[in-house]
């Protein structure tokens, strides 16, 4: 499985559960060879030999030369036949990929679009329309996009349609129609099974046109350049030979930048989850190198703040962002225990803003839920993130909390977004939190693991330790999804009153 699982939590005598993390470090040995070189006796220096001498060393010479410009010769003409050879048969694989990935393209494109402008069709509101397929408007390969409503009657139409809009409706919903010069692809819009409209993509193929003229000029160049390296190779066989060695280590590197980085999110996730009157155990199981899920416990006197997030994305930057909203959260609570989550998350949200869209200038956002535990059972939390999970001891049944609120660092203001909810606890309570990478986790039939699947397992283990639940789920999601797409993390806690 990609990536790593890192678990903490409480047994029930209270002891922690330390973290575990396994890098594997690749070995890298790095030598070199040096073949001696030996000489003969050196000649007898007599009247006798003097021209034989000067004779020899003259042929000697243009045999070398001669020898040097006829190997440079072979291995530049086995070199260009080889440039040939591999280049076409590069481009013979290539094109066909280059041929799928546009219709891929195409059709996941439409899909995507179609399920993104939904709710803008209903509303018939083009600027909502235009901002849903703003990443696919300013993709180059896009010639059009056409959006109608249920009705066929044309909402919005972005770029230049190659034909009457109408016709971009042709065929089957999913189906690809290749034209002279474009792809075309369209999906129905749906909200709860009901279609509300229909979308239609167009894929230009000049990146086909361009790959056979880019093969014909890598040939034409690769000649070219033979025949030149050929007249040059005359020349400075005379005057000049050695090697030139070049070596670049931008990969190794990248690679111990993102170790650096994997190693500092997955430290900072907390190695103790002790808090007054819970019983807690978390896991999380990042997809790449470096997870954009986030999950803290952070103690306070007669109670604790807890938070589950995800940053949109994986990699690094999704790392550093996390980092960001683990450092804010963390000195705003410790500085001030007493806030209000809805106090907390304003001041998260102006500098997630900050950081993402000004310094790094990027598009990334973060659904984050915030909590404030009491020890006598009462939460108050703000943000929005998935749903929460009550499990109910009285009645072994599962509760759904919705987490009211908007992302943070989208937009530099959310204070009229966000409001503080409760709710309370009762003695036995099982409490679960998750990130999406949980519930949308796909199994080889395209199948999401699915919210009630988890509600299954925790009504059915609901009276045993929260690590035995966090355990079951997690596993039961691993061997559900063969190819872990998203970052998985789970939190169970267990009210256990004072």
């Amino acid at each position: 499985m990609a990536g790593e699982t890192n678990v903490t939590g409480t047994n029930q005598g209270g002891g922690p559960r330390p973290s575990f993390l396994t890098t594997d470090m690749p070995a890298v040995r790095f030598g070199s060879s040096v073949s001696p070189v030996q000489g003969g006796p050196a000649p007898k220096d007599s009247p006798g030999h003097i021209k034989d001498a000067k004779t020899t060393r003259l042929l000697s010479g243009l045999r070398l030369k001669v020898t040097l410009t006829l190997f440079i010769a072979v291995l530049l003409v086995a070199l260009s036949g080889l440039i040939f050879l591999l280049v076409s048969r590069i481009f013979a694989e290539l094109t066909p990929s280059m041929r799928a990935e546009l219709q891929w393209k195409t059709r996941r494109g439409a899909k995507e679009l179609a399920q993104s402008v939904d709710f803008a069709i209903v509303v018939a509101d083009d600027a909502l329309i235009k901002s849903a397929c703003k990443p696919y408007i300013q993709d180059t390969d896009v010639v059009a996009i056409a959006v109608t409503d249920a009705a066929g009657a044309l909402l919005a139409l972005h770029g230049k349609a190659p034909e009457p809009f109408p016709r971009l409706f042709q065929g089957n919903a999913g189906d690809i129609r290749q034209e002279s010069g474009y792809l075309i692809s369209w999906a129905e819009s749906q909200i709860e099974g009901r279609v509300v409209g229909k979308l239609a993509l167009v894929i230009s193929t000049a990146k086909l046109v361009a790959g056979e003229n880019l093969r014909n000029n890598i040939l034409g160049a690769a000649g070219f350049g033979c025949v030149a390296a050929l007249l040059l190779s005359l020349f400075f066989v005379n005057f000049y030979l050695g090697p030139i060695i070049s070596l670049t280590h931008r990969a190794l590197r990248t690679a111990r930048e993102l170790e650096i980085a994997k190693r500092i999110q997955t430290s900072i996730l907390p190695q103790r989850l002790s808090v007054d009157g819970m019983q807690i155990s978390a896991a999380m199981v990042p997809a790449d190198d470096v997870g954009g899920d986030y999950y803290d416990v952070i103690p306070m006197q007669g109670g604790a703040w807890i938070g589950v997030g995800d940053v949109a994305g994986h990699g690094l930057k999704a790392g550093l962002i996390m980092l960001m909203v683990q450092s804010v959260v963390a000195a705003l609570t410790r500085q001030r225990a007493r806030m209000s989550p809805r106090e907390v998350l304003e001041i998260l949200n102006r500098v997630l803003f900050d950081n993402i869209r000004e310094r790094l200038g990027s598009d990334e956002h973060v659904t984050f839920t915030l909590m404030r535990y009491e020890s006598d059972g009462n939460i108050i939390f703000a943000g929005a993130h998935e749903e929460i999970l009550i499990y109910r001891a009285r009645d072994k049944k599962c509760e759904i909390i919705p987490t009211p609120g908007t992302w943070m660092g989208a937009v530099a203001n959310v204070s009229r977004a966000i409001v503080d909810s409760n709710m309370k606890l009762e003695r036995g309570d099982l409490m679960v939190l998750y990130t999406d990478g949980l519930i949308e986790a796909k199994n080889a039939e395209g199948k999401e693991y699915g919210l009630d699947r988890v509600i299954e397992f925790v009504e059915a283990n609901g009276a045993e330790a929260p690590e035995m639940v966090v355990q079951k789920i997690v596993q039961s999601c691993i061997a559900w999804a063969p190819v872990q797409d998203d970052d998985i993390t789970l939190m169970v806690l267990r009210y256990q009153g004072v």
